[in-house]
């Protein structure tokens, strides 16, 4: 875990290399080794971490347009963020020297957690309290208040306001 005074410094390093490109919101936690790639010199575009956000070790968000991560959101190790694709034309060349292109924002509602090892692919909106498996591949957008996992992700489950409780599914009663 990082200290007080590295965890101050890695701020400084993210906010001077990504001046104007990522807001970091108050009582956000960054662990080791975070990734953050913005390619957009548009002023809106950019990482926008909210208030309260745990985001674990080994994360990788990219993006050209917008990745927004809301209040109290828990993102655990290894889950990687991106809203770029990479060009896959073989009449321009080899992959490496084509350009990536942006295929839509990802927005995090409020209180959502991304499992160990997720992938958030673009486009996509995770409601509040969507709550992501372990290596779930996140495909589509979701409503919240839903449980999703698999590859690609799919609601497992769904939280009862009245009962107060996840439930099933599949649930035969």
């Amino acid at each position: 875990m990082l200290s007080f005074i590295n965890r101050c410094v890695l701020k400084l390093k993210l906010a001077t290399k990504f001046k104007n490109k990522l807001y970091i919101g108050q009582k956000v936690f960054i662990h080791n080794n975070p990734t953050f790639i913005v390619r957009s010199s548009e002023k809106q575009n950019g990482i926008y971490i909210h208030d309260n956000v745990y985001i674990g070790r080994e994360i990788n968000i990219h993006t050209a347009s917008k990745v927004v991560i809301s209040k109290n959101c828990v993102i655990s190790d290894y889950v990687f963020i991106s809203t770029l694709s990479h060009g896959i034309e073989p009449s321009k060349g080899p992959i490496l020297s084509q350009n990536d292109y942006d295929k839509g924002e990802i927005i995090l509602g409020e209180n959502v957690f991304l499992g160990f090892n997720a992938k958030i692919l673009p486009g996509v909106t995770l409601g509040d309290w969507t709550i992501v498996g372990t290596g779930t591949v996140v495909t589509k957008s979701f409503p919240g208040y839903c449980m999703v996992a698999g590859n690609p992700a799919k609601v497992i489950k769904n939280y009862n306001h009245q009962s107060q409780q996840w439930e099933s599914v599949n649930a035969t009663k």
